[in-house]
């Protein structure tokens, strides 16, 4: 099999046996099958073009070896562990966002039969419950943005971007393939997949889970845990105790109430940086000539994203998070008398505007005053500032914000579906905080003509990161409790669908090799 690279075609074209025959001047009958690893837009040239990488069966494959662009390849196979025997108590997974939907999906495939609990909803209910959400701003405490079936990613983007390298990303992306999303997530550069599409697939994989024995408990969340001799012996739950001697611990970056009972348990956590910011919003078409230029509203291209990032003078990162093209800002709190926003896109990508968090790292210097929860608390501070003006939104053009004045007249119409009203934004920010978003906006500007006159900024975006770390050990169990393993973002490992579900995938196989006793 061949790798074989730089295969361009013109925009509109369908990339076929003619286009990589071309590549390595041989016949088309020459290539015996062919796959897609890599896609990628060039827009440098007079015409539009893509470019590919394949993975390829070519005759005769030893005389191309030697060409530029042009290498042995293979295809990336993930192979799965089998549990080598069946253990007297169930795994327990608690979490049924991306890693506890991976971790229980492994854990079932290798013969085990999982049980999932997740304290909100099936992502039927879960959806009617945020529509009504969005409509009178009450947020359900258990069954909202954050929490239920799929966990945050589901009311997102979908974006399936990573900047980990692990072969166990081609399973997750497998799976979402299988489950319904479009094959080509498997090599487009930025793959996303819309939370339209994520309601679906995600309960595809709560179904698949649960033909191979696994159990998925909604509305069920973990209360306590009981501890004898340091090791596991059951999680309680609201809904009743269940025996356990092993539990990957999934919960998500918002169940700051959980792991304050794990903290009390004597589990070891640290407190860590984390980022908050704000939404901006801007026309769909200002970033499309952009990014696009002359090709800006070509058939062929898809609404244009972006990346950002810079370092203020005081140190601080500043940078986009969670771009979401022609999407539109949400509601994402979790509790009454608050207000955290985030971004959420359907596949077409096809809303008037664009919208991403831009975000100033938070050193744990700003908040930590001896206790790991202190950046929970934090949080809740800033989101209880937000609230100040009601359910509806706080808001401001970036240009106002950068002349510390009052926003009399909105550059762009805000998505957010409980209205927005005018608000100093610096005043939910730290001065130091507040002036390196400052500078950030104005490097952005330089990168993107139009971000400062053309943007409004929209908060407050909080809920971006987990404050705190789970300690965990090289075989990855907790380091203070054998049979806890802690996993995905809100432990402190992942930041993303991709990562946390990868993370998911690591813990299970742990476990597994736990079961099969080939450690501790």
């Amino acid at each position: 099999m061949l790798k074989i690279s730089q295969i361009r075609c013109t925009a509109g074209e369908t990339l076929s046996r003619e286009h990589i025959a071309a590549r390595l001047h041989c016949r088309p009958d020459d290539i015996l099958s062919f796959e897609i690893e890599r896609e990628s837009l060039d827009a440098r040239r007079a015409e539009l073009y893509f470019s590919y990488t394949v993975l390829a069966e070519v005759r005769n494959e030893e005389k191309y070896l030697r060409r530029k662009d042009v290498s042995e390849g293979r295809k990336h196979v993930y192979h799965a562990l089998k549990a080598e025997r069946t253990p007297a108590q169930r795994p327990v997974v608690a979490g049924f966002g991306p890693s506890g939907m991976f971790a229980g999906l492994i854990l079932a495939e290798s013969g085990l039969k999982p049980l999932i609990i997740e304290r909100g909803k099936p992502v039927e209910e879960r959806s009617r419950d945020i529509e009504q959400y969005f409509r009178d701003g009450v947020p359900d405490p258990d069954s909202n943005v954050q929490y239920g079936e799929g966990g945050a990613g589901t009311f997102s983007d979908g974006k399936l971007t990573t900047r980990i390298k692990d072969e166990r990303i081609h399973k997750v992306l497998g799976e979402l393939i299988e489950a319904g999303a479009d094959p080509a997530i498997a090599y487009q550069a930025r793959p996303h997949l819309g939370t339209d599409r994520l309601q679906v697939i995600v309960r595809k994989i709560r179904e698949k889970i649960i033909s191979l024995g696994g159990e998925v408990r909604f509305e069920t969340r973990m209360d306590d845990i009981e501890v004898q001799n340091g090791k596991l012996q059951a999680v309680i739950t609201n809904r009743g105790r269940i025996p356990a001697d092993a539990c990957i611990l999934c919960l998500g970056h918002s169940a700051s109430e959980t792991y304050e009972m794990l903290q009390e348990k004597g589990i070891r956590i640290i407190p860590k940086d984390f980022a908050a910011g704000v939404r901006v919003e801007h026309p769909q078409e200002l970033i499309d000539r952009c990014q696009y230029g002359d090709y800006a509203g070509h058939p062929a291209l898809s609404a244009a994203s972006y990346s950002l990032a810079f370092r203020s003078s005081c140190g601080r990162g500043v940078y986009s998070f969670c771009m979401c093209p022609g999407g539109i800002v949400i509601p994402a709190a979790t509790a009454a008398e608050s207000l955290a926003v985030n971004g959420m896109s359907y596949s077409q990508r096809d809303g008037r505007n664009a919208n991403s968090a831009i975000l100033v790292q938070i050193p744990k210097e700003d908040f930590f005053r001896g206790n790991a929860m202190d950046g929970f608390a934090f949080q809740k501070e800033l989101e209880k500032r937000a609230w100040q003006t009601g359910a509806m939104a706080p808001s401001q053009n970036i240009q106002d914000y950068l002349k510390h004045q009052k926003t009399k007249q909105f550059a762009a119409e805000s998505t957010y579906p409980l209205g927005t009203v005018s608000f100093d934004m610096h005043s939910l920010f730290s001065e130091e905080a507040g002036n390196a978003m400052a500078e950030g906006f104005e490097n952005f500007d330089r990168k993107i003509p139009g971000f400062i006159s053309a943007g409004i900024m929209v908060g407050m975006e909080s809920r971006s990161s987990s404050p705190i770390r789970v300690i965990r050990t090289d075989t990855g169990e907790s380091e203070s409790l054998n049979g806890l393993f802690p996993c995905g973002e809100g432990a402190g490992y992942a930041g993303g669908i991709v990562s946390s579900a990868v993370d998911g995938i690591r813990q299970a196989e742990n476990l597994i090799r736990l079961i099969n006793g080939s450690v501790r």
